[in-house]
Parts: C-alpha cells; sequence; structure tokens
C-alpha cells in the first residue's frame, strides 16, 4: 500500500462519514466531503497547514488561483477571506484533508531555532499563502500523527511533538522561507501580519489607514504596497471583507438579524451592509444560505 493510500485508510477509519472532525491532537481537524462543489464557497481561513489527502480542492485569492491535491498542500501565513471550492469528490473515492492551525508562538521559535533562514527571502513582501510539494517526511509525521487521535494522552503528548516537526518540515521546504518571513520582528512581513491580528481583534471599530500604517512603522504608501503584496488587497478591501465575514458567520451560524449583525461588526447604514454584502457573497443577506463545514 503507498503512502497515500495508508493515509487515506487513517482517514475513513477516523471519519465514517462527510463532516469536519475536531480530534484531540492539538490544533488539528479533519475534513471529509462525499461531493464536489458546484460553486466556490466564500470562507475566511485562519493561518494554517491544509494538506489533502485525497482528492482537490482549490482556493481564490484575487486574480489568483491555488489548487491542493495529495500532492501539494496549502499554506496560509495570515488570515485570508478566500474563494474555495472542493473539485473532485465522490461517495466512493471522497475528499480526505486534515487542517493544522499554526501556532504563531511556535513559529517564532522554530523560525529562530532553524540556521538556515537567508535574509535576502524576507528583504521583500511575501504573499500570506502558497502552495508547495508535500514530501515524503511530512507524509511519515502525519501518519503518526493520525495514529494518535483518539488516544488522549498520546494525542497531548506526541500529537504536540509532530505537530511540532510537521512545521519544521514545511519550513525547511522548497517554500519555507516565504512562511518564516512571517515571523521576524523586524521584517516587514512580521509588521503586516501584526496589523492584520489588529484587525481581526478590532474590525468593529473605526480603523484609519494612516493609524495601521503608524503600527506597523511604515508610511502610508509602503504600508499600502506591503500589505496589498502580502493579502491580495488593500487595507480598506481587507477590512471589509474581515466585516462581512464575521457578519455572515453571526447570521448563519449564531441567528442574528442582518442589521444586528451589521450594527456589531461596524456598519451604520443597513442599506450600504446590503449592497456590499450581496457584492461579495453573491445574494442578499435574506437569502444567504449555511456552507457546510465541510466545504469549508
Amino acid at each position: 500500500m503507498t503512502q497515500e493510500n495508508s493515509l487515506a485508510a487513517q482517514l475513513l477509519a477516523l471519519m465514517p462519514e462527510p463532516g469536519v472532525w475536531v480530534t484531540d491532537v492539538p490544533h488539528m481537524s479533519l475534513v471529509r466531503s462525499d461531493e464536489a462543489m458546484t460553486e466556490r464557497a466564500p470562507v475566511m481561513y485562519e493561518p494554517c497547514i491544509y494538506i489533502v489527502v485525497q482528492g482537490r480542492k482549490v482556493a481564490h485569492l484575487g486574480d489568483e488561483s491555488f489548487v491542493y491535491d495529495a500532492l501539494n498542500y496549502l499554506v496560509l501565513s495570515v488570515p485570508l477571506p478566500l474563494d474555495c471550492q472542493v473539485l473532485d469528490a465522490s461517495r466512493e473515492t471522497p475528499y480526505l484533508a486534515v487542517k493544522i492551525g499554526i501556532d504563531t508562538q511556535l513559529l517564532d521559535e522554530l523560525s529562530q531555532e532553524i540556521d538556515a533562514f537567508s535574509s535576502t527571502a524576507a528583504s521583500a513582501a511575501q504573499r500570506g499563502i502558497f502552495v508547495s510539494s508535500l514530501g515524503e517526511d511530512i507524509k511519515s509525521t502525519l501518519g503518526r500523527l493520525l495514529s494518535y487521535v483518539g488516544q488522549p494522552s498520546s494525542a497531548r503528548v506526541l500529537g504536540s511533538l509532530a505537530i511540532k516537526e510537521l512545521l519544521f518540515h514545511v519550513l525547511h521546504g522548497a517554500q519555507g522561507d516565504l512562511l518564516r518571513a512571517f515571523a521576524y520582528r523586524d521584517r516587514h512581513n512580521f509588521q503586516i501580519a501584526r496589523v492584520i491580528n489588529y484587525i481581526q481583534s478590532n474590525y468593529s471599530a473605526s480603523l484609519e489607514v494612516a493609524a495601521l500604517a503608524d503600527r506597523a512603522n511604515m508610511s502610508p504608501s509602503s504600508f499600502h504596497s506591503y500589505f496589498k503584496a502580502v493579502t491580495s488587497s488593500t487595507p480598506i478591501q481587507y477590512i471589509k471583507a474581515i466585516r462581512l465575514h464575521e457578519a455572515r458567520r453571526r447570521m448563519l451560524y449564531d441567528n442574528q438579524s442582518a442589521s444586528d449583525a451589521a450594527y456589531h461588526v461596524g456598519y451604520a447604514s443597513p442599506s450600504q451592509f446590503s449592497r456590499e454584502y450581496r457584492r461579495m457573497f453573491g445574494v442578499p443577506p435574506s437569502e444567504d444560505r449555511p456552507v457546510s463545514e465541510a466545504e469549508r
């Protein structure tokens, strides 16, 4: 049995039905979908390593597309609003994936321990998302991680160590510098990531680009340029996306009314909220429907 078939067998044993399964391994969840998606689903992804074991998925960020399958994995260095779509899935051959949240403190510690860091890798702003080839080292570590699921002590102790090992392999991979660039505190990528985290915590407040640039210790023009290089959107566009995604989550999963959700994320005008919501999600707030966790 090949490594891919072995990993798929492990996941199928852990996920008898479609859905998202939160595991007792810290920061790790499992995903199964038995149907391909006919349309893109707008989602907000937190920093993570997303490994597809079987099937294929695509993430769209602006005009860019990132396809990941059993040969490639996706990495997000910062929270990003994406349009995602499962391309290959069926009941006979389900889409199977593992999502591992990135602990930023662990990333920082590991990055500083790795001597292979190249100063030139972080001299320019890096996109906060990339797809990289899945090597045997990551497959082997992933197999051990899956073996700890359902064993609380092993999941907590050995699982945490294996997560660290997997992140180490990603940092040493062909595009590891793209992730490592966000861990160095004297680099522009880190400053942009810090501002993004601030936006995540204060999206409902009045956020001025000049004040955000000050937080990044950059001029407004430099901040705008670096921010767009990392996120593929301007600061204003990004803030709007964060607010609309949070409003959508409140409406569809917390049962808030459109007016309450709009108010809580910082919109003063219901008509502006409805107009911008429809522009982003394709339907007005009153006609939107929940997206299954597996589709996310």
